[in-house]
């Protein structure tokens, strides 16, 4: 039972901490950019390889980047906070966590650069075990 315990305090603070990570990068200057400020890592329209060509004007990207980034992080943390039971988040933690990954996964594809690929890796992983069939179980974790 105590193994139980432990995992799902490993998976509520991994997802919390995914979450935290988003809030942290987004705050963090472009790297290898002297001249960048602070919070251009997922705003600066420089940073989008895609975007801009699309024609999206500069000022929605810098909003697409922080809307992307305020909703993986808040759904992550919600995830997190359904794995540790909190009433109301505790039913919808699988879906709350699946759909954070896909948005970080969008953000982090869309504002592109190597130090991300870990990120990649991390949101892949929780779409597919959250999405195979009864892993983790239930019984490991609640709902």
């Amino acid at each position: 039972m105590a193994e139980l315990h432990k995992m799902k305090i490993f998976i509520g603070l991994f997802l919390i901490a995914h979450g935290l990570v988003h809030a942290g990068l987004a705050a963090a200057p472009i790297p290898a950019d002297p001249d960048s400020n602070p919070g251009a890592f997922f705003t600066s329209p420089e940073r989008s390889w895609l975007l801009p060509k699309l024609g999206i004007n500069p000022s929605t990207v810098q909003w697409i980047g922080i809307g992307f980034v305020a909703m993986a992080t808040l759904g992550f943390i919600l995830a997190g906070l359904g794995v540790f039971g909190v009433p109301g988040l505790d039913e919808i933690w699988r879906t709350t966590a699946v759909i954070s990954a896909a948005v970080s996964l969008l953000l982090l594809v869309l504002f592109w650069h190597p130090w991300l690929i870990v990120g990649v890796l991390i949101d892949i992983g929780i779409m597919l075990s959250l999405l195979w069939p009864n892993w983790p179980s239930p019984g490991l974790i609640g709902n």
